[in-house]
């Protein structure tokens, strides 16, 4: 009885891999178009988009191979339109030989850690150990090589200060600043671009309203300090001025007069005189003032100085928000590309776990089965589409983060161009990146102009303290033609000039100058305790990436040789589970493992990417990297 258990058992599961066999050689449209039911919100990824686990068929059709069979090639995977590439993992054959030290192509991570990455080899020279007998790669620990200068993966800047990546035109943002939707169809999105990461970089640098704010305050500071030097040159006006007057005591003395005459008529008896007219006068006057002020102590020049470091200070924040809208662009790209990853991954969950309740129901209808695994299994892909739901979420945040950072077009959204891979590699050491950031991060000079700024504010208040004077001069024409016709009257023409000196010396202000300068003394400890602080915090940022990229370049090779394995668990766990000696629990117990190591995967390569993206950041200004040409 037991024996013919034991037959019918093996028949089960010869018949369910020959089903999936012949369900991926002749029905694999209905398969598809199965999932695509189930699955009918997904979200549009691209045409070369790959699970990165195995799909149903491919399982299926492995079934009928050994349980022992050794995978020797990886597939190239693409997450969301963002593909993650590998090498083929080394066979025993190949473990012998020594690797030789030419770096890898930039789009190519090592799969198990025999073949090493870009700028990156072994510790040293001696042959790899052979792989475990399971012939999962070993991942090796890798270090720097080649130290020197950094390898950017950023192309240069042209002279405008921007890239050339030509970018859409349709990713181009209204000329018009203060525009404001009103309606529904003026914020629907209608269109989907596909950008790399140096196209959006390029977009961040044209249309990031933080640089263009900078760069308005730079010419701000500029015209600040044109208006400082203007106190080189003297001050020439001129002034005219142009009158007619009539005297109103003149018209009142008249009527005085004219009564005085008319009492004295009423006495005499005789007419009364007359007692004149109330003139009026005419009156042109031209003044040419010249004035110059004489810096006898160094005040003028105290205040260019200071608006010139004042300039500095503005074109050195330029550089600084440039770094940083660089590294917030990169992050937010990463993080699409990491979006878009955990949908890929999360909807190759999916498909799994509908095979797996495709499997279960087969052996129910078999008799071999037991209702509890087909709920298993159901309960299993509603979790799935739950957490593909999220991921679709994280996925829509993401892309609408990146176009707010770019600033495009508002009915327009993104998606990630470029492949998930290593995006580059670090080729200085700590203590060279280090001194690096010292030399370059711009936050360390603006507290030593800060400083240099409140040296020259306070010569200023303290040159003003003493004598100051200024000489002047000034040329004037009067032109004067009264109504009057007295030939005795004053008319005609006439010029003169003036010149002058003044000394103007502050003896007493009641202490108002020390205090001044009390103050600008205090704003110069200021800036070099914040120098001191700042550098301390550099040297931090710098350690903290650097450490960061190293974890994170051991985690890509630990998670590859995962990906590896959690791959070959679930492929034996569904045999086991076809053949009805295993459990729907392990089945989705080596499901969920696999997903896990897809997603360890997708966040080792993205975190190494940020972590690189910060290491640039921390130090800043890299030779092919420059975002300004002022600083």
């Amino acid at each position: 009885m037991r024996v013919f258990r034991q037959i019918i058992v093996v028949g089960v599961g010869a018949a369910i891999t020959l089903g999936n066999s012949a369900q991926s050689a002749s029905a694999q449209p209905p398969a598809q178009s199965q999932d695509s039911v189930a699955l009918s919100n997904q979200l549009e990824l691209g045409q070369n988009v790959r699970s990165t686990s195995n799909t149903a068929a491919e399982l299926a059709s492995e079934a009928e191979q050994s349980i022992a069979l050794n995978p020797q090639t990886s597939k190239s995977q693409q997450l969301g339109g963002a593909k993650i590439a590998s090498t083929p993992a080394t066979g025993p054959e190949q473990a012998s030989k020594p690797q030789q030290a030419a770096p890898a192509s930039p789009s190519t991570l090592s799969q198990g850690g025999s073949t090493p990455l870009r700028g990156l080899e072994p510790k040293d020279a001696q042959q790899p150990s052979p792989n475990p007998p399971n012939n999962i790669p070993v991942p090796s620990s890798p270090v720097p090589i080649l130290r020197g200068t950094p390898n950017e993966s950023f192309p240069p800047v042209p002279p405008r200060g921007i890239l050339d990546t030509k970018p859409p035109a349709s990713l181009e943002p209204n000329p018009n600043p203060l525009l404001f939707p009103t309606s529904p169809e003026d914020v629907r999105i209608e269109q989907t671009e596909s950008i790399t990461l140096q196209q959006a970089i390029d977009l961040a640098r044209r249309n990031s309203q933080v640089l263009q704010i900078a760069g308005q305050q730079v010419e701000q500071s500029r015209a600040a300090l044109r208006e400082q030097q203007a106190a080189l040159y003297p001050d020439l006006n001129f002034q005219m001025d142009a009158s007619r007057s009539v005297s109103a005591g003149g018209e009142l003395g008249i009527r005085a007069a004219q009564r005085r005459f008319n009492a004295e008529a009423n006495q005499t008896g005789q007419p009364a005189r007359q007692a004149g007219t109330n003139f009026g006068s005419n009156s042109l006057n031209s003044t040419l003032q010249l004035s110059y002020d004489v810096d006898l102590f160094g005040r003028r020049r105290a205040n260019i100085r200071a608006a010139e470091e004042q300039l500095r200070l503005r074109e050195l924040d330029v550089e600084r928000q440039a770094e940083e809208l660089r590294f917030d662009t990169a992050e937010a790209y990463y993080t699409l590309q990491n979006a878009d990853g955990q949908v890929a991954i999360r909807q190759a969950s999916v498909r799994n776990a509908q095979q797996s309740l495709r499997d279960a129901e087969a052996l129910e209808r078999a008799g071999v089965g037991t209702r509890f695994a087909v709920l298993q299994a159901q309960a299993n892909l509603a979790n799935e589409v739950q957490q593909l739901s999220v991921a679709r979420r994280d996925q829509r945040v993401a892309q609408r983060r990146l176009a707010e950072i770019l600033n495009i077009s508002q009915s327009t959204n993104l998606t990630a161009a470029d492949p998930v891979e290593q995006a580059g590699s670090w080729r200085l050491s700590l203590e060279e990146s280090i001194v690096q950031a010292f030399k370059n991060r711009p936050e360390l000079e603006q507290q030593l102009v800060q400083r240099d700024i409140s040296k020259q504010q306070r010569r200023s208040i303290q040159a003003g303290r003493l004598p100051q004077l200024s000489v002047g001069g000034s040329y004037n024409v009067l032109g004067q033609d009264p109504d009057n016709p007295d030939p005795y009257t004053s008319r005609g023409w006439a010029d003169g000039y003036s010149i002058r000196a003044s000394l103007t010396w502050s003896i007493f202000d009641g202490g108002a100058a020390n205090a001044r300068v009390r103050q600008r003394d205090a704003d110069i400890t200021i800036a070099e305790s914040r120098f001191d602080q700042l550098r301390n915090q550099v040297r931090r940022e710098v350690e903290q990436a650097y450490f960061g990229l190293e974890s994170s370049f051991e985690n890509i090779e630990t998670s590859e040789a995962g990906v590896l394995q959690s791959r070959e668990a679930l492929r034996l766990a569904r045999l086991r589970f076809q053949a009805g000696v295993g459990t729907q629990t392990d089945v989705i117990q080596a499901e969920t493992d696999l997903t896990r190591a897809e997603r360890n995967r997708l966040s080792a390569i993205v975190t190494y990417n940020l972590g690189l993206s910060s290491l640039q950041r921390a130090v800043s200004n890299l030779p092919t990297n420059n975002l300004s040409d002022a600083p």
